[in-house]
């Protein structure tokens, strides 16, 4: 399936959902936010001649749920920067990415439980920016191509009270960006990484 089939496939899916809720309880309808950290772990075979270290950094959500069990998510995380070595474990570069989504949510449970489990698929698009490189390429000059693909997710709020509650969460990319030195394409990065997060959420009513 194209990236363009998937994108309309979630469009199509978010539409059917609202209008399956469209008589459910209005006092249902809110927005949450949430603020966290998302280490970022990509696979260990990325690239034929490099791999990824892993990075941390601040992440957003806000969810919109429109019925008692469907919400729209849109997410985005601020990695610090992911370290490119070669096999032997030689530095060789380093670059920032910014994995963003928008998903559908379904939750297993009522927003009044304390346990609250949900699943999400959607769409993620991820930017790039602040190539560098040193060692064995510190002579070449790096870029990396944004990349769009599928995400999946799988969550757990633990409500703390009404209003704030505690979000665990565990989450998978497709993340694949053209690799080119000097101009010259030099492979893909295959980063498809999962982020497993911690974050402190406030339901806005």
């Amino acid at each position: 399936m194209t990236v363009r089939r998937f994108c309309c496939a979630i469009a199509l899916a978010f539409a059917s959902c609202s209008a399956a809720v469209a008589d459910d309880d209005p006092l249902s309808r809110h927005w949450t936010a949430r603020i966290g950290v998302h280490p970022v772990n990509p696979q260990s075979n990325s690239h034929t001649d490099f791999t990824i270290e892993n990075a941390s950094g601040l992440s957003l959500g806000a969810t919109y749920l429109f019925s008692r069990h469907w919400g729209a998510e849109f997410f985005s995380a601020f990695p610090m920067a992911h370290e490119l070595h070669e096999p032997d474990a030689a530095r060789v570069g380093s670059f920032k990415m910014i994995p963003s989504s928008a998903t559908i949510q379904y939750y297993v449970s009522d927003a009044a439980d304390v346990f609250r489990a949900y699943g999400a698929i959607g769409v993620a698009h991820t930017t790039f920016g602040s190539e560098k490189t040193s060692g064995a390429l510190s002579d070449h000059a790096m870029k990396l191509a944004d990349s769009t693909g599928m995400t999946m997710a799988l969550g757990l709020d633990v409500n703390l009270d009404s209003n704030w509650y505690v979000n665990l969460d565990a989450r998978w990319m497709d993340i694949d960006s053209d690799l080119t030195l000097d101009g010259a394409a030099s492979g893909q990065l295959q980063i498809d990484p999962y982020l497993f997060g911690l974050s402190v959420g406030r339901r806005l009513r």
